[in-house]
């Protein structure tokens, strides 16, 4: 498996700054489709660096946090005193979304947001079911999940490749693919691809899919009739820029 939590300590420790604040919080604006979150539970499910977690708790959420890596805990409570100038700003725990003990001792939130996350459980479907679960009546949820492609499958090869590798072969993966990412960007997009939104970077993007496994993916289909067939109406989709990027999803559960 991956270790997602050491990459965002690194994205940390060398790419975060107010930029990528001001960004992440204009990502949540625009999802949301408000800037004012105040009075709102929210949950940040797969925290990562915890720089959502800050975001929301900036435009006024009540956050909670968590992620099953220890290095993301440790990143998320650091970052959160750091932009948000003290420690106990948002609760942090350390925790699966495929846990239900855990999940259901949780509660329930206004806003669930999972941006990212879920398709890198091992059991995705299993980890979406436990997050409708976490959504208030009337709640909102946020889901960004990896788009099917035909070459979706090549790439978990290449994830598997790259965990089970030295370290040497992992350095060289992230190279080529780095290479291989910038290029196919730049001729879909047509847009500067070290340009980041939602306040990433570039190189610990790269790093982040070419190690990201385990990995799942659905399509836009796949997912929004999974969901509404649960009690929630999809509000808006944003499809990926790139075809096995994130496609975003934003669900509302009934009353």
């Amino acid at each position: 498996m991956f270790d997602f939590g050491k990459n965002w300590q690194a994205y940390s420790e060398h790419a975060l700054n107010d930029a990528a604040v001001e960004a992440a919080r204009e990502s949540v604006r625009r999802l949301l489709g408000t800037g004012d979150l105040t009075g709102k539970r929210l949950l940040d499910l797969g925290s990562g660096s915890g720089l959502f977690s800050a975001a929301a708790a900036q435009l006024g959420a009540d956050v909670t946090a968590v992620d099953i890596n220890p290095r993301s805990v440790e990143a998320t409570r650091q970052n959160a005193a750091r932009i948000l100038g003290t420690p106990d700003s948002i609760r942090v725990l350390q925790g699966s979304a495929l846990d239900g003990e855990f999940m259901d001792a949780l509660g329930q939130f206004d806003i669930v947001y999972s941006w990212g996350v879920l398709h890198h459980t091992g059991s995705m479907w299993e980890a979406i079911k436990r997050a409708l679960r976490a959504v208030a009546p009337g709640g909102t949820l946020v889901l960004a999940i990896y788009n099917r492609h035909f070459t979706s499958g090549a790439w978990r090869g290449i994830k598997w490749t790259y965990v089970h590798s030295p370290e040497i072969g992992r350095r060289a993966l992230e190279v080529v693919s780095g290479g291989a990412i910038y290029t196919a960007k730049l001729l879909v997009t047509r847009q500067n691809p070290l340009k980041k939104e939602r306040g990433m970077s570039f190189w610990y993007d790269v790093v982040d899919w070419v190690g990201g496994y385990p990995y799942e993916y659905a399509s836009v289909g796949e997912i929004s009739d999974y969901v509404t067939t649960r009690g929630f109406t999809l509000e808006r989709v944003i499809p990926a820029q790139v075809p096995t990027g994130c496609n975003e999803f934003v669900f509302t559960r009934a009353r």
